[in-house]
């Protein structure tokens, strides 16, 4: 039964290394994940899977690496709220100029579980990875 478990966690693992899309700068030695400040504004960033970006030697950037990320000092993450409107995949800060009249507000935690990417106007919090 272990030895299934352990399987099928490297089996995960895998398949989600090969459908997470990460953004790379031209000459960079490392992969950042959508929102990151260093990538945020860039015009010259190729997206790609990240198992194609380890396979090419890189690594992942310590700053938007949600694993690295420092903790809530209180121990218990507070819940951070974003705004998505129907049809688009973008999520927003209440305050985004592109958030239109017919939206929603949703916990970061289900924008990320949706697939939700961070708007590049507003610049929201970066979601974690969904596991």
């Amino acid at each position: 039964m272990r030895a299934l478990l352990l399987v099928t966690g490297v089996l995960f693992a895998f398949w989600q290394a090969s459908t997470e899309y990460v953004l790379v700068k031209p000459g960079s030695k490392e992969y950042h994940r959508p929102g990151c400040d260093v990538v945020r504004d860039a015009k010259d960033v190729v997206a790609m899977t990240r198992a194609e970006a380890e396979s090419r030697g890189l690594k992942p950037h310590a700053a938007c690496d949600p694993d690295k990320a420092p903790s809530a000092k209180s121990g218990a993450p507070a819940v951070q709220y974003v705004f998505v409107e129907l049809g688009d995949k973008r999520y927003h800060r209440a305050t985004c100029p592109k958030l239109g009249k017919s939206h929603e507000r949703i916990t970061l935690a289900a924008a990320a579980e949706k697939k939700y990417w961070p708007c590049p106007v507003c610049k929201p919090p970066i979601r974690k990875r969904a596991a």
